[in-house]
């Protein structure tokens, strides 16, 4: 009985490792892998901050939708943030970025303006480096239209923040390339040999000279001996009787 609850007991323990390794270790480990970046709200120059904070949201949940980075929640930095003393608002310099970082635990921040000259817009963006305070990566981007399109644009802009591109402009570029017709792979038969001739050309053009030259040869031989009378034998002539002794008459 101790022998089989013992051996019930490791089968489950061999279980859980393998649930272990199969699905929580490599989630920690893709969770590990992944960098840590916070987005302060944008500063918005010739826009409402109700605008720009709506963007700045817009781009944090397209940021999450990558899959490619942890992102800190606007409600979690507030609450980090508060327990800290520190307002957010007004937060626009690399030094101030870097301080809500450092507090945050992230390993990059992200900062910038949208801004409105005339009827066009303005999107600057910067990647700042919680560590050292450089400035890894800088966008912009100009759009002209409606303000309710600048959506679209943070969206894109999110994708290209982390190095990949959007869903719906990768399948434009798809869209846009040439359709491509398939091609039929025909494979060739292979080719028989072809019989070689009994008597080669070249062979067969020299034998008939040879023999053209011997017809030629013995048409002329004739032709001399003919002219010569070689051929003309002619009757041979009778030889005259003999003579008999004359009988005399009775």
């Amino acid at each position: 009985m101790y022998q089989i609850a013992h051996k019930s007991r490791l089968l489950r323990q061999i279980l859980l490792l393998t649930f272990s390794i199969v699905f929580i270790y490599p989630a920690a480990i893709s969770a590990q892998a992944k960098e840590s970046i916070a987005v302060v709200d944008l500063e918005g120059r010739g826009i409402s901050a109700l605008e720009a904070a709506t963007l700045t949201d817009r781009m944090r949940s397209e940021l999450v939708k990558t899959g490619a980075v942890t992102v800190v929640e606007r409600g979690q930095m507030q609450q980090i943030l508060s327990e800290q003393d520190f307002q957010m608002t007004g937060c626009t310099s690399d030094e101030c970025a870097v301080e809500i970082g450092q507090m945050l635990g992230v390993t990059k921040m992200v900062a910038g303006s949208i801004g409105k000259i005339g009827a066009t817009f303005t999107v600057d963006l910067r990647t700042i480096d919680v560590g050292t305070g450089a400035i890894i990566n800088t966008m912009t981007r100009d759009y002209r239209g409606e303000i309710d399109g600048l959506l679209r644009q943070i969206e894109h802009i999110s994708w290209e923040l982390v190095g990949l591109v959007h869903p719906d402009e990768l399948l434009e570029q798809l869209r846009a390339e040439p359709a491509r017709p398939l091609e039929e792979v025909v494979t060739p038969e292979p080719r028989r040999p072809e019989p070689e001739p009994a008597v080669q050309p070249a062979k067969k053009s020299g034998r008939g000279l040879f023999w053209l030259v011997v017809l030629a040869a013995a048409g002329g031989g004739g032709y001399y001996a003919y002219t010569q009378g070689l051929f003309d034998t002619g009757p041979e002539p009778i030889s005259s009787p003999p003579d008999f002794p004359d009988v005399p008459t009775p």
